[in-house]
């Protein structure tokens, strides 16, 4: 496994000289110490110098692991199917009121521009009867006016 840019690389305990590629990598599963919890797999690379050819190894990677009971292991697999398909459910339903959501966000619209016309229409109704009063009114006056000549 070689390091990359943005790693150190592993020295040499001997001489400090960096190496790049281990001469082989294997694996090691570590117990646990007392009052830790789980096993630990280490990937172990195995350097040689190229200067003074002293070997030595190097911890490459960590990964631990718990060990629980298979009832237990079924248990949480089963309640991860249970969550998956209560999530897919949810999903369907966010979907479902977000569509809903549209639908009446379009309704309101809809309804504000009714609305407003019928507020425009009951300001026309009133502007017709103040006009054919008007009218009425200037008939009037200019019938009096004409009485008057």
């Amino acid at each position: 496994m070689p390091y990359t840019d943005d790693e150190e690389l592993p020295a040499c305990p001997n001489c400090g000289t960096p190496n790049d590629t281990p001469s082989k990598v294997f694996s090691v599963i570590v117990e646990p110490k007392e009052g830790e919890r789980g096993l630990t797999q280490r990937k172990v690379g195995m350097y040689q110098c190229s200067k003074c050819g002293t070997k030595y190894p190097i911890i490459v990677s960590r990964q631990k692991y718990l060990v629980i009971a298979e009832d237990q292991l079924k248990k949480i697999q089963s309640d991860v199917k249970d969550l998956k398909r209560t999530n897919e459910d949810l999903e369907q339903s966010v979907g479902s009121l977000k569509r809903n959501q549209e639908e009446l966000e379009e309704m309101i619209k809809e309804k504000e521009k009714e609305s407003q016309v019928k507020q425009l229409e009951v300001k026309l109704r009133a502007l017709e009867g103040q006009v054919s009063y008007l009218k009425k009114e200037k008939g009037e006056l200019e019938e009096k006016v004409s009485r008057f000549r």
